[in-house]
């Protein structure tokens, strides 16, 4: 029924009644998929991709095009058919959120060096002749998607191979910090409200009543503004169940929120600033 209902909705928004602005267009220079993509790096924050195989750096922008971290370099050269950033994150491989990690690989290439880096060039993990397969469709005799970290019931799990040839064919397993950002939401209970916020829109304070999930883990409130900078973290539990947020020395414009744990995200808005 759900795919149904995802079709029909996709026949709607084809239909005379669409609406579809243009944003802005990048350089001709690039494919997507390959040089430009877009990355989730945590549960509010999705940023451009730009891979330049000129200079071996690449670039994040914010979802409006301005910069947000630019001429990253990478430990090897690009090579579209073997070397390409994958998982840019805030908190999969070290859980500080501070920095964001990316993995560089050549998935198809076994013999090849397997890197978890920092954007600020800190090698976190490296393993030599080694690689976690990304494959979808046939390639496998008509598998299923293969990619190299998965969700479990025992955490996030890193997957990777070493060739037969010189390693027999092992394949080496991980436990990761963090969890896939694609399972972080719990969609079974987005119906539930965690968090109420008001007034907003607001101009000088701003109250989050919240009602946690649960009374065992530790939950943090997140603020951020639009360009995805974190302003405001509050840690909350069972006995502080509001926050007031003076908000009068904030710019008008939007902002945004998220309560999560250390490894997921339970509820994430939208309030507004006003002057």
């Amino acid at each position: 029924m759900k795919k149904i209902c995802q079709f029909l909705l996709l026949l709607l928004s084809s239909s005379s009644f669409a609406q579809i602005t243009f944003d802005a267009s990048v350089s001709p220079q690039i494919g997507i998929g390959s040089d430009f993509y877009t990355v989730q790096i945590s549960s509010t924050e999705t940023k451009y991709l730009f891979e330049d195989s000129i200079t071996n750096t690449f670039s994040l922008y914010n979802m409006d095009l301005t910069p947000f971290i630019s001429n990253i370099a990478v430990p090897e050269p690009f090579d579209r058919w073997a070397f390409q950033v994958v998982y840019v994150t805030r908190t999969l491989f070290d859980c500080d959120s501070s920095n964001i990690e990316y993995v560089y690989e050549a998935a198809s290439d076994a013999f090849r060096t397997f890197y978890i880096m920092r954007t600020d060039g800190t090698l976190l993990f490296r393993l030599d002749s080694a690689n976690g397969p990304f494959c979808a469709g046939s390639c496998l005799g008509f598998s299923d998607i293969i990619q190299p970290i998965k969700n479990t019931s025992a955490g996030a799990k890193l997957f990777l191979q070493r060739p037969f040839s010189a390693y027999n064919g092992k394949i080496f397993i991980y436990s990761l910090c963090g969890s896939l950002l694609e399972s972080s939401f719990d969609f079974t209970m987005q119906k539930q409200e965690y968090v109420t916020v008001f007034p907003n829109p607001a101009s000088a304070q701003l109250t989050f009543d919240i009602i946690l999930p649960d009374n065992m883990n530790e939950y943090e409130l997140v603020i951020r503004d639009i360009n995805s900078r974190e302003i405001g973290r509050e840690k909350m539990n069972s006995s502080k169940s509001k926050y007031t947020w003076d908000v009068s020395n904030f710019s008008s414009g939007e902002y945004y929120y998220t309560l999560c744990t250390k490894n997921k995200a339970f509820q994430a808005g939208k309030f507004i600033i006003t002057k």
